[in-house]
């Protein structure tokens, strides 16, 4: 029990933080029925419906322009109360109004800007705890545990009341979600900031390669991880599966990958970042050609699991490693919603890809994603044994 005392002090934290994450866990666990449902439901094309489940994700990557500065000029619990209701009456108009493309577009829009506000102000704060890899693992882990439920209630809703039933069910988890966000005080920041004795006020801030090429490396790892899971309803569909069926079935895995979140955590810190990112960039690739080009159910699942595994895997050591960039969660909080993009960029292109060049691309594109956040990762390295060497200090150390 000792090894996890140092929950206590960050329960509120911990809370507010899963509540966020679980609002973009929300998003992803609708995105690939609303896109099987709207092509169906609406006649939309796959392009158009990659669009309107991404533009969330595209919000949410906006948000990081402004962020910051909502943290440094209004308090956390008037940044939530604006944030969260603009939220909820975004998703609750969506199931009226979701036959308008533009404006389910637009209403997609700011709803993804308000969760990436929400997930870039716990972020900072978790950032500038003294246990930032644990706690990103852990709020991960939640989101992902919720997801895996939010699945299954969103297939089962969506199939009986379409596309409409579907955006209901996303309005009152977010009224959920948003509620528990006030568990948090912002005051007791003070009480986990590890900052350097006698430093009160941030260094400026500065932009470096290093950074850029990690968020760079982490967008583009869910992005192109991400498009097989904006079409793995799809996949399921073409072997036979109900969206009852593939909704139990991938809700299951969504639960029993959550625990990755965790082992990612514990691997980083005992290994480094690297290798285990390395381990799962491969597992990532071969994965979801597995289960892209099965021609059985069971096969299908079997190459989901280790898929879907390497992206809850690395998700919190993407978001940890981006926490060690500065002392004042400026990089966290831009990195988190930024990374969260990843699964916009995905629905985009996935979309473009099958309507072009047909379902089974998408195992090829993620191949060649992963061969490049290889290089990525590995230029990364070089640039922190560069900086180490010259500054003669431990490359865990180097930003």
């Amino acid at each position: 029990m000792a090894r996890f005392s140092f929950l206590r002090p960050h329960l509120g934290l911990i809370i507010a933080g899963s509540a966020a994450f679980s609002m973009s866990t929300l998003f992803s666990s609708v995105k690939p029925v609303l896109l099987t449902q709207f092509m169906k439901e609406v006649g939309a094309q796959a392009s158009l419906a990659g669009w309107i489940v991404a533009t969330p994700f595209i919000g949410i990557a906006l948000a990081t322009l402004f962020v910051a500065k909502l943290l440094e000029r209004y308090s956390y619990r008037l940044i939530i109360t604006y944030a969260g209701a603009a939220l909820v009456t975004c998703q609750a108009l969506n199931s009226l109004f979701f036959v308008n493309s533009f404006s389910t577009l637009l209403l997609q829009l700011v709803s993804g800007i308000s969760v990436g506000v929400l997930m870039g102000a716990t972020s900072s704060f978790i950032a500038r705890s003294n246990a930032t890899g644990a706690l990103f693992g852990l709020v991960d882990m939640i989101g992902v545990l919720l997801m895996s439920l939010m699945v299954a209630g969103a297939s089962m809703t969506t199939e009986k009341y379409g596309v409409a039933g579907g955006f209901v069910f996303s309005a009152l988890l977010c009224i959920l979600f948003w509620l528990a966000m006030y568990v948090y005080k912002q005051e007791t920041v003070t009480n986990i900031s590890h900052q350097s004795a006698g430093e009160t006020e941030p260094k400026e801030f500065k932009l470096s390669l290093r950074p850029v090429i990690i968020i760079i490396m982490g967008v583009l790892f869910v992005t192109f991880s991400g498009q097989g899971f904006a079409f793995m309803f799809t996949v399921a569909s073409n072997l036979g599966m109900t969206f009852e069926q593939s909704g139990n079935s991938i809700g299951l895995i969504l639960f029993l990958s959550a625990f990755a979140c965790l082992i990612g955590g514990m691997c980083s810190a005992r290994f480094g970042p690297e290798k285990p990112l390395l381990v799962a960039f491969i597992v990532c690739a071969l994965g979801w050609t597995t289960a892209i080009n099965s021609q059985s159910q069971s096969l299908f699942l079997m190459g989901l699991f280790p898929a879907i595994c390497a992206l809850q895997f690395s998700f919190p050591v993407l978001l940890s490693l981006a926490g060690t960039l500065d002392n004042h969660g400026r990089w966290a909080a831009i990195a988190t919603p930024l990374f969260t993009s990843g699964f916009a960029w995905a629905a985009i292109m996935s979309g473009q890809v099958v309507e072009i060049w047909g379902l089974s691309t998408l195992a090829t594109t993620t191949q060649i994603g992963m061969l490049i956040c290889i290089v990525l990762l590995g230029v990364s390295i070089w640039i922190s044994t560069k900086q180490s060497a010259k500054a003669n200090i431990p490359i865990d150390e180097c930003a």
